[in-house]
């Protein structure tokens, strides 16, 4: 008996609800110094054993016979917890068993079973469950796709977030070691014909019944879309060098490339992180251009209430007279250039300046005082065909810091001015006294030349060298200061404050669609894979945007042992560190083989996910329940 059990494998059993008999794995015992305990490594499936209990006969499968094939001709029965019995086999009752087997394969249907597979589940699994409750998720399960057709374009969601878009073509290699929804062979071809379904029909009502999941959400708790919603909208380019694609043109390419760009618009949620729309665009178009078809797109999407947020990019009359004519309540940044403005703000500059009726405003080490007013906007009604007038609410913010480091510029660039005229004299002096042809005097260029033009530097007399004029500086720093916003609803004094903050999200957004998803070139050949391959990319940075607006708002009510802690402060490394959670897949089993630890709990917590698929009640970290000693 002693003999037979000789190089046999340490084993553990584990029940399947699903086939109603348990499933035996071997293992490797390994001692972990950091925790004092010992753990289950290289655990590879050998068999099953018919039973709920886990007694009884064990039937080895493949890779057992193959890699023990000693114990091919020993019936190993279980008994128990670290109870196994060893039978030798009589070989010729084999042989003929293996005969008639033979026999008989003529006759039976042959069927191609896999191997059973270590593959790892924990990030794979995370972005699938996050994605498929985030409104994205149920939308496109309710837009008509083809059950293959949502299980891929999820598989290359995960594949995206997780290794980003620059080679989507690797996600076949991807789902070789991930538990992924598509489960099939992906290749070029197989992403060509999904991209082939993603049209603008498509992504139309994606968005409207985006839209109908948002409202009707909050009907629930009976508030609006429109009284909780802040709109973030912004746009940006991707390089594209491609001549099939027609919105491919030169224009003012974020990259820096000199190569055809295509624009690209997105509003977003500025609370949540949820898009709510997005639209191409050529590249040689101005952000400027684009505000009233994006205003026409979204009520087309079903979004006709809300409060649109936007930079000083899309200030212009039209635009702010487009806004009121169509209805929709704004809040964006101004420029300061205006005329109108450039009087309003000199005429309460001093009150500003010296917080005189003004809101003194402090966040993150940074003060500003505010100061509102109301105005009047005049434009021309397309609905009533008159002028007419509407109030709008102008907000001043006076910033000292801006106003000190204006001062310290202005200095650096009276001591560059200065260095400039010393360097010139000293060639002058040089070739006046070797008798040669005098210096072409320096010409100043860009802000040092406006500098002197408008009388910030002059020259004085006595020391024949630029000084600042203190009271031109003095004015032109203050004015530097001051930055304005403009609403069509009036705000609190902080609350305009906070919003405008807050739509630095979709900067982001697109900081993550560029730098992690790797966006910043799509590298296509036709407009239909572009928009595709735009649109994919778009939902990657949506749930990455979405993830760290939920993880800071969980962790902000958490008590000190459920706080989220991401690893090193990373997604990345976060999505690393799930992968350690890995799982034996054999057949339609999926069967965990490592332990959730207490931060992988929060994690999933935070998103309201039970990883209930992720748990396995059989392992216990440091105990060989069910193990043999050799």
């Amino acid at each position: 008996m002693d003999n037979l059990s000789i190089g046999f494998p340490n084993i553990y059993v584990n029940f399947s609800k699903a086939n109603g008999y348990c499933y035996v794995y071997a293992y490797t015992p390994q001692y972990d110094k950091e925790t004092k305990r010992t753990k289950k490594t290289n655990v590879k499936s050998i068999g099953i054993i018919r039973s709920k209990d886990g007694v009884g006969v064990i039937e080895f499968n493949h890779y057992f016979k193959l890699h023990f094939p000693k114990f091919r001709d020993v019936k190993v029965e279980r008994k128990g917890v670290n109870n196994l019995e060893f039978t030798a086999i009589d070989i010729a009752s084999t042989d003929e068993k293996e005969a008639a087997t033979v026999s008989n394969k003529s006759k039976l249907p042959s069927l191609h079973i896999e191997p059973p597979r270590h593959m790892k589940i924990g990030a794979s699994y995370f972005i699938q469950k996050c994605f498929e409750n985030s409104y994205s998720g149920r939308a496109l399960k309710q837009i008509g796709l083809s059950k293959k057709n949502l299980s891929l374009l999820t598989t290359l969601v995960i594949h995206t977030v997780a290794e980003g878009i620059k080679d989507l073509n690797s996600v076949e290699y991807y789902i070789r070691d991930h538990i992924v929804p598509y489960e099939g062979n992906i290749n070029k071809d197989t992403i060509y014909r999904l991209f082939k379904s993603i049209d603008s029909e498509l992504m139309i009502n994606f968005y409207k019944k985006k839209q109908m999941l948002m409202n009707a959400d909050l009907s629930k708790c009976k508030e609006s879309l429109s009284n909780r919603t802040l709109i973030a909208l912004d746009g940006s380019n991707l390089d594209a060098n491609c001549q099939n694609i027609i919105k491919a043109k030169h224009g003012n390419s974020k990259s820096g490339n000199d190569t055809p760009i295509i624009n690209f618009l997105t509003v977003v949620d500025q609370y949540t992180g949820t898009t709510f729309g997005h639209c191409t665009y050529s590249g040689n178009i101005t952000d400027v251009a684009t505000l009233e078809g994006v205003i026409k797109q979204l009520a087309y999407f079903g979004c006709s209430k809300y409060v649109l947020v936007m930079d000083r990019g899309y200030w212009c009359v039209y635009n702010v007279s487009c806004l009121y004519n169509y209805n929709v309540d704004f809040l964006i940044h101004v420029k300061t250039s205006h005329n109108s403005v450039k009087k309003l703000i000199k005429d309460n500059i001093d009150n500003l300046a010296m917080c005189n009726g003004c809101i003194s405003i402090t966040r993150d080490r940074e003060t500003n005082y505010m100061m509102k007013i109301k105005k009047s906007w005049s434009y021309y009604s397309t609905t009533t065909g008159k002028k007419e007038k509407k109030p709008i609410y102008v907000y001043m913010f006076y910033n000292p810091s801006i106003y000190n480091h204006t001062l310290a510029s202005l200095i650096e660039a009276k001591d560059e001015v200065n260095q400039i005229y010393a360097e010139y004299k000293a060639q002058l002096a040089k070739a006046i006294k070797s008798k040669k042809a005098k210096p072409a005097e320096h010409k100043l260029t860009g802000k040092n030349d406006k500098l002197v033009n408008d009388g910030v530097l002059v020259v004085e007399g006595k020391t024949n060298t630029y000084a600042l004029d203190n009271q031109k500086a003095t004015e032109l720093a203050r004015l530097e200061a001051v930055w304005v916003l403009a609403s069509s609803i009036e705000f609190d004094d902080e609350e305009v404050y906070t919003h405008y903050a807050h739509r630095n999200q979709i900067e982001i957004g697109y900081r993550y669609l560029k730098d992690h998803i790797e966006a910043d070139t799509l590298g296509v050949s036709t407009e239909q894979s572009f928009n595709a391959k735009l649109f994919l990319s778009l939902l990657a940075s949506e749930f990455i945007n979405s993830f760290g607006l939920k993880v800071k708002k969980w962790n902000a009510s958490a008590s000190a042992t459920e706080r989220v802690k991401l690893k090193q402060n990373s997604f990345d490394l976060t999505m690393k560190d799930l992968d350690t959670l890995e799982c034996i897949k054999d057949g339609d089993n999926i069967i965990p083989t490592t332990n959730l630890l207490q931060r992988h709990d929060n994690l999933f917590k935070a998103m309201g996910i039970d990883p209930i698929d992720l748990r396995n009640s059989k392992l216990k970290q440091g105990c060989l329940e069910d193990g043999f000693d050799d």
